[in-house]
């Protein structure tokens, strides 16, 4: 089959038009995998591609796809039944929906006009059976697990798949399916050319926010550390200089950590390593951290969330502010530049609460803090809270993206003042003069002179711009 396979435009996930930090790497993952199986596949990234309506007409007559897979997180989804239902007009063929959102809230999803198919969960087996069987018609469609489908009016779900217990037996993410992966810089680089890599799935918190564990499940599944040292040395081979590693909960598994370390330096790669999604601050040692920067780790970030501990336990994060403190200050003896990673609007939060959050981001003093305002997407516990008591105001996942206007009230906080709070935030923190002077002490080549270019004109974006 031709198989064409779409990452619709980012613009609702931060509220302005504004290049992806990463390629969906499980969009590149389903790819492959349906690349490996004899399929013709090309990979459409709408934002670094620049695609518009006309361009997207002229590639899909040329390609000619016998089905399109569309990937779509919240706030995409609209883009993405945007694309679906343009394929459907040029051509009646199957559209499936995959991704975060398509596994949250599938009776939802299954019911826009152009979705016939959504994927549930983790994708790479189910597709090979969905697309294998699509190749044919549609007649075995009900024996597939991990799919919900329409069969005329009728809508049909199957049973889930169970998770991929070997990720190791999955092949390497195929990157030349990205028409222009050097287009994707996330803020805290500092060598180019980067790439991402995913070396575990899933995670056994229990925050209420997060929906990870719908797609990934709480139990932890690692990759070896020798596969993973030979996609990083496929990528070395590549000339990329610095890579990212996705996972949610790496540091998880002490004696994984330092075989990998310990793979990683008998390699000798010349090759830098990031934390994409930071680390949990109950998860690291002063034994973990110093391995990670053998490698050449430089930065470390941690989901702070808050500086209350009654609003810790609300969100189920069950780290003290002790051991946020802790992991801290093990991160800067080692020499690691430092994020945190806070939110307002979480249950409980007040005018007060937040200003226990900016005086303990204070006190933890990292390089950079990054203030988000709650998004309480769909299927996550906090969605439910909120929406029980009354407390959503927008059901528009437009409004879903990460610095778009806030989505519910509290009743201590309404969300024009979580709003002036967050700007708030940014200005205490950042406007500091030691503060100032640091990130200028840090530039020490052109590309982190134009990365922190960057950084200043999206931090002041968060200052002073953004939706009220």
């Amino acid at each position: 089959m031709n198989i064409l396979l779409i990452n619709p435009s980012q613009d609702r996930v931060y509220g302005k038009k504004m290049m992806p930090a990463y390629p969906a790497l499980g969009l590149v993952y389903v790819g492959t995998v349906l690349k490996k199986e004899g399929h013709n596949v090309r990979l459409l990234d709408v934002d670094t591609e620049d695609i518009k309506e006309a361009e997207y007409r002229d590639i899909f007559k040329s390609f000619n796809p016998d089905a399109v897979g569309i990937t779509s997180v919240t706030p995409t989804f609209k883009n993405a039944v945007k694309w679906g239902t343009l394929s459907k007009k040029i051509k009646n063929i199957p559209v499936v929906l995959g991704g975060i959102h398509a596994t949250i809230a599938p009776e939802e999803v299954i019911k826009e006009g152009p979705i016939d198919i959504i994927v549930i969960g983790e994708g790479e087996l189910t597709v090979v059976e969905l697309f294998n069987c699509l190749s044919q018609g549609s007649a075995g469609l009900e024996a597939i697990k991990g799919i919900w489908f329409k069969r005329g009016n009728k809508i049909v779900s199957n049973e889930r798949r169970p998770m991929i217990e070997d990720l190791d037996s999955l092949p390497f993410p195929d990157r030349t399916l990205l028409k222009k992966p050097y287009k994707f810089i996330p803020p805290d680089a500092t060598k180019l050319p980067i790439a991402s890599i995913i070396t575990s799935r899933g995670c056994p918190g229990s925050c209420t926010f997060c929906c990870t564990k719908h797609i990934f499940s709480k139990r932890f599944r690692a990759r070896s550390a020798h596969n993973i040292s030979l996609e990083v040395k496929a990528l070395v081979a590549e000339g990329i200089k610095e890579i990212h590693i996705s996972d949610d909960t790496f540091t998880l598994v002490k004696p994984r950590v330092l075989d990998f370390v310990q793979a990683m330096k008998k390699e000798k790669f010349n090759v830098d390593f990031r934390f994409m999604n930071g680390l949990r601050a109950d998860f690291v040692d002063k034994d973990i951290l110093r391995a990670c920067k053998e490698i050449g780790v430089k930065t470390v970030g941690y989901g702070v969330e808050s500086g209350n501990k009654n609003v810790l336990k609300n969100i189920k994060k069950n780290i003290s502010l002790d051991v946020t403190r802790n992991a801290f200050k093990i991160s800067k003896e080692l020499g690691f530049e430092t994020w945190a990673f806070l939110i307002f609007g979480l249950p409980g939060d007040t005018k007060e609460t937040i200003k226990e959050t900016i005086r303990f981001v204070k006190e933890l003093d990292p390089d950079f803090a990054k203030f988000l305002i709650l998004k309480p997407y769909p299927g996550s516990e906090v969605n439910q809270e909120l929406l029980d008591k009354g407390l959503i105001l927008s059901r528009d996942y437009d409004d879903y993206g990460v610095y778009t206007k806030p989505v519910h009230r509290l009743p201590g906080l309404t969300p024009e003042e979580m709003v002036y709070w967050q700007k708030r935030a940014f200005r205490e923190f950042y406007l500091r003069p030691q503060k100032i002077l640091s990130h200028l002490k840090r530039i020490k080549s052109w590309v982190q002179l134009k990365l922190t270019i960057n950084d200043v004109l999206f931090v002041l974006y968060c200052m002073f711009g953004g939706k009220k």
